[in-house]
């Protein structure tokens, strides 16, 4: 925490008091596109290219601020996107071939390309990226701890938390989710929900997360991986592991959460949920793709609420955090780096382009659009008070910082691991229990950090 503590305030005097040569000629905020009189740059017979990940929502959304861009600047910018696993295999092949578009969409996982990333403390500390309404603290959420490498701006904050319906919750008799319900308040929710409905009462579960929120949960000072990400934070211990294993395993075979072959059907397209149609009463998100999917269950007549995760106990740890949803990056080998700063100054920074964009990528990281946006009362409807009360509510807890902002290199492999060997494993039969899945993951866990380390 000290140490945490200690690099935002690093930042917060690198922002304030490092300012070059180029920004001494102009006045701070010189970029600000929200200002009377703005003048747009002329960008007349160029062309950059962007790629992102997400939603059929995010997609119309995202392709109209392009739109409003190009006809302020003159660019022709083209554009592709994906579904969130499709976009990965494109992002490697692209790496792989040299030929990555000048901006892209990066996770919390940018330290796995980070060799592609385009460091942005230049285009920050001149001003071409105005962060003059954006605190330290937010621009933390996507820096190279070890070095302060700016790896991009952050298209917002979210966290991960559960959606639920509470009309079945109320037709099953099951009191609503509390902000400290515990697994075995879940556990039992599920169980009734299931008996009366007939039906899975889970469909999605995003299982890494919730596996290293329960290391959180376990006891105080525990946590997956360090601040830093320099290594594992739990001292060995794979009790916590065992016991979500236990008990995911035990109500999937109950038909309480649906079997992987559903959650692989539904994938990541959040608006394909069953809960969007009735027949699902929980399900596990990212808080910036709740709008995208109560917009699919109004259609269906259905209100969903947001909750946070449960706890191992009541008064124990969250072990939830807010922390940037994705960032925009530039591609390291771009040729239109300055371009590309400024598309992102306006993608982030813009008032009129996040009243299109409204949070759907995460709640705005800068404080006069979020104000603009809760003072709009079209903009902050019901679905999007809902997403600010959460993001508040986790922000409060006092272990919400107890996580690092982003995820080692040797994450993606131990995450797939983790689903795919461990979690479905113990679902087809092929360890004798929970503990000895537990501990095996462990071993190869860090067998695939060493491999990373090389």
């Amino acid at each position: 925490m000290k140490k945490s503590i200690v690099i935002l305030l690093t930042l917060a005097m690198l922002c304030t008091l490092f300012v070059p040569a180029l920004a001494e000629e102009k006045a701070v905020g010189w970029n600000n596109v929200n200002a009377e009189g703005y003048v747009y740059p002329d960008y007349s017979g160029q062309t950059m290219s962007i790629m992102w990940w997400g939603s059929d929502t995010r997609a119309k959304i995202t392709e109209e601020v392009i739109h409003l861009w190009e006809e302020k600047t003159g660019a022709k910018v083209e554009f592709e996107y994906y579904d969130g696993s499709t976009y990965w295999t494109q992002f490697q092949a692209k790496m792989a071939a040299n030929d990555l578009t000048d901006v892209f969409q990066m996770g919390n996982n940018w330290l796995t390309y980070y060799e592609t990333i385009e460091p942005l403390n230049k285009y920050v500390e001149s001003g071409i990226i105005d962060t003059t309404a954006i605190g330290p603290a937010m621009i933390a959420t996507t820096v190279n701890q070890a070095n302060g490498d700016i790896t991009g701006i952050s298209n917002g904050t979210n966290a991960r938390c559960f959606a639920y319906n509470p009309a079945i919750f109320d037709e099953c008799g099951v009191p609503y989710p509390t902000l400290n319900w515990t697994w075995d308040d879940f556990a039992s929710a599920c169980r009734t929900i299931t008996e009366k409905t007939g039906n899975p009462a889970v469909t999605t579960l995003e299982y890494n997360s919730l596996a290293y929120s329960v290391f959180t949960q376990w006891q105080e000072g525990y946590n997956f991986y360090t601040m830093d990400g320099t290594g594992f934070a739990f001292d060995d211990d794979t009790a916590p592991l065992a016991f979500l294993f236990e008990l995911l395993t035990e109500l999937q075979e109950e038909g309480a959460i649906a079997d992987y072959g559903i959650q692989n059907e539904i994938g990541s397209n959040v608006e394909a949920d069953w809960i969007a149609s009735g027949e699902a009463a929980i399900m596990m998100l990212s808080s910036n793709q709740f709008q995208a999917l109560s917009n699919v269950a109004a259609e269906n007549g259905i209100e969903l609420e947001l909750c946070t995760i449960p706890r191992v106990s009541p008064d124990g740890q969250s072990g939830m955090v807010v922390r940037s949803s994705q960032q925009m990056s530039i591609w390291k080998g771009s040729e239109k780096k300055e371009m590309a700063a400024n598309f992102i100054n306006y993608f982030i920074n813009s008032i009129e382009a996040n009243k299109i964009l409204n949070c759907e990528r995460g709640v705005s990281i800068n404080s006069d659009v979020l104000a603009a946006l809760k003072a709009d009362s079209e903009k902050t409807n019901s679905v999007t008070a809902k997403v600010y009360t959460i993001i508040d509510t986790i922000g409060s807890f006092a272990d919400a910082a107890n996580t690092s902002p982003a995820e080692p290199a040797a994450n993606e492999e131990i995450s797939d691991v983790l689903k795919k060997t461990y979690f479905q494993g113990l679902a087809e039969g092929k360890f004798e229990s929970a503990q000895e899945a537990a501990d095996q993951f462990w071993a190869q866990a860090q067998e695939i950090w060493q491999k990373h380390a090389q």
